[in-house]
């Protein structure tokens, strides 16, 4: 039995602790927040399953890639806490540290790409498409904000082009990013088009969902490549 499960967690990467906070934490947080929950200590459970990403990536990646993840789930976590607490212009701090999260990743993933393939073409496109029709939908409710919103449609946009041209060719990162780009357009057009019913629950379960993704995502490509 201890064969099984020492081969199973080689395959998967994933160490069962740190990955039982994350799911933990993100489950209380989001129960927490559908419930109206306000206080300023919510900003640091808010944080809580990222944390318990950078532990799944330190003790599983290395080198580069490894300083890489874990300086955007960092800038992550800043994004979280400034846009969980109010002050003047904090969505747009916000929207920076994640901005800067985003081109992290994008540095990451850029790393020995792979961008001749068909497979990348049809991936790009499609996320293309999608980020215009989500930038015709917002824009022109973003007012003065609609500068910040531009760029941070680009930055995404060129995280998950950078994700779909990752040398591994892996559908868990390509997944992640999508799902980021869901998360952030739920975001978008909860603030600038119409409220969406349970915006929060759905934003933060995506977004937990995406950087779950990614970091998996890398975690197995590492685990694929072969030693140096």
């Amino acid at each position: 039995m201890s064969t099984i499960a020492m081969q199973s967690q080689s395959v998967s990467g994933l160490k069962p602790f740190p990955t039982l906070v994350f799911s933990t934490g993100a489950l209380v947080y989001m129960t927490l927040d559908t419930l109206g929950t306000s206080a300023l200590w919510m900003a640091a459970l808010k944080i809580v399953p990222i944390t318990a990403l950078c532990w799944l990536a330190a003790g599983a990646l290395r080198g580069a890639t490894r300083t890489l993840t874990l300086a955007a789930l960092i800038l992550s976590a800043i994004g979280d806490v400034l846009l969980a607490v109010p002050f003047d212009n904090h969505f747009v701090f916000g929207l920076g540290a994640f901005l800067l999260a985003q081109l992290t990743y994008a540095g990451n993933f850029l790393r020995n790409p792979r961008l001749d393939s068909r497979r990348f073409a049809l991936r790009g496109a499609a996320i293309v498409l999608a980020a215009l029709l989500l930038a015709r939908q917002v824009l022109p409710g973003a007012g003065e904000l609609g500068l910040p919103v531009v760029l941070y449609i680009v930055a995404i946009v060129f995280m998950a082009l950078s994700a779909a041209a990752h040398r591994s060719g892996s559908s868990l990162l390509f997944a992640g990013a999508v799902t980021f780009m869901v998360s952030d357009a739920l975001i978008a057009l909860n603030r600038f088009v119409d409220p969406i019913p349970l915006a929060g629950t759905w934003i933060m379960l995506t977004y937990y969902g995406a950087q779950a993704l990614l970091v998996t995502g890398l975690i197995r490509a590492e685990l694929a490549r072969p030693e140096a």
